[in-house]
C-alpha cells in the first residue's frame, strides 16, 4: 500500500511540471456544449445477491435501458397477481 501511495507520489510530481508548462492563453474558447440526452446516460445500480449479504452485481445500463426493465418487472408482477387472483379458491 505504501509502495503505491509512494509511485503515485513521483508520478504526479514529474506530471505537475509537463501541465504547468502547457498554453492555456492560447485555447480557443469552448463552444456551447451540445445539450445531452438524460435517456441516453448510463447509470449503475448494484444488486445484491439472493442468499448473500455481502455478495453484489453490478448492472450499468441506460437510462431507457432501467425504465425499459422497470416496466417489464412492472408488467410481469401485474399478470402474477391477475393470474393468482383469477384462480378458484383465491380471494
Amino acid at each position: 500500500m505504501l509502495r503505491h501511495c509512494f509511485a503515485l507520489l513521483i508520478a504526479a510530481t514529474a506530471l505537475a511540471p509537463a501541465a504547468a508548462q502547457t498554453p492555456t492563453a492560447a485555447a480557443p474558447a469552448a463552444a456551447p456544449a451540445a445539450p445531452v440526452d438524460k435517456s441516453q446516460e448510463i447509470v449503475c445500480k448494484r444488486e445484491r445477491e439472493t442468499g448473500s449479504l455481502v455478495k453484489a452485481k453490478r448492472t450499468c445500463l441506460t437510462r431507457q435501458q432501467w425504465a425499459y426493465v422497470q416496466d417489464t418487472n412492472q408488467q410481469f408482477a401485474r399478470q402474477l397477481n391477475d393470474s393468482t387472483m383469477s384462480r378458484p379458491g383465491s380471494q
